[in-house]
C-alpha cells in the first residue's frame, strides 16, 4: 500500500522541519515536500499534486485560507488540512468556508497529527477537540443571541405581527383580535420599535427569519 503524500506550508522553517521529522517515522504517511508561503503552495500542489496539504494561516503573499480556497477550487480532491495557532472561531469559520477538510492546533502530538491526516484522506472531516469546542460554543451564543429576540415582543404583538405577515390589514387583524384599528397600528408601530425594522417589508422578513410564520 503507497503511503499517503503529504505537503507540508508554513513560513517557519522550524515548523516544517519539526513536522517533516515527526512524519518521517511513519509507515502510512511520507512528507513530499515543503513550503513558506501560501504562493509556493500553490505552485507546490500544480505540479506535485499531493494527497494531504497541511497548511498554515499566518503566512506572507497569501494567507493559508486564501491558499485553500485557490486549492479546493482547482483541486477539489486534495485534502486541506489547517495547522495554526489561531483557534478563534473566526479563522475556524474561515477555512471551513474556503473548504478546508480539517483544523488542528499546533501543539498537537505526532500521533495525533497522523491521524487527522489519515482521517481527512479517507474522505472525512477531522476537528481537534478544542476546535469541535469552539464551533460548539459559537453556535449556542448564536442561538441563545437569537432566542432572545422574541421575549422582547408581547403576547398580544406576536400575536398581531403573525397576523400581519400572513396577509391580514390592520382592519382584519382588528377583527380577529376583537381590537380597535388604532391598537393595532399602535401595537404595529411598538413591534416596529422593538425590533428595529424600517418597514412592513422588513418586518415580514423578520416574522420569516424567527419563524413566527411558516412559509
Amino acid at each position: 500500500m503507497s503511503k499517503i503524500k503529504v505537503f507540508v506550508v508554513d513560513d517557519h522553517q522550524l515548523v516544517t522541519d519539526c513536522i517533516s521529522l515527526f512524519l518521517k517515522g511513519s509507515d502510512e504517511v511520507k512528507v513530499v515536500g515543503v513550503a513558506h508561503s501560501g504562493a509556493e503552495a500553490i505552485e507546490f500542489v500544480k505540479k506535485e499534486m499531493p494527497d494531504v496539504t497541511l497548511l498554515d494561516i499566518s503566512m506572507p503573499e497569501m494567507t493559508g485560507i486564501e491558499a485553500t480556497e485557490k486549492i479546493k477550487k482547482i483541486y477539489p480532491d486534495i485534502k486541506v488540512l489547517i495547522l495554526s495557532m489561531h483557534s478563534d472561531y473566526n479563522n475556524i469559520s474561515d477555512a471551513i468556508d474556503a473548504g478546508a477538510d480539517g483544523y488542528i492546533p499546533k501543539d498537537i502530538s505526532a500521533e495525533e497529527l497522523v491521524e487527522a491526516i489519515l482521517t481527512v484522506n479517507s474522505g472525512k472531516n477531522y476537528f481537534h477537540t478544542s476546535i469541535s469546542d469552539e464551533i460548539i460554543k459559537n453556535y449556542a451564543t448564536k442561538r441563545k443571541k437569537s432566542s432572545t429576540l422574541l421575549p422582547q415582543l408581547t403576547k398580544r404583538e406576536l400575536e398581531v405581527l403573525k397576523l400581519f405577515a400572513e396577509g391580514y390589514n390592520n382592519n382584519e387583524i382588528a377583527d380577529k383580535l376583537f381590537l380597535s384599528v388604532r391598537t393595532i397600528e399602535s401595537h404595529k408601530n411598538h413591534i416596529l420599535q422593538k425590533t428595529n425594522m424600517k418597514n412592513s417589508v422588513e418586518l415580514i422578513k423578520y416574522a420569516i427569519k424567527n419563524k413566527i410564520i411558516e412559509l
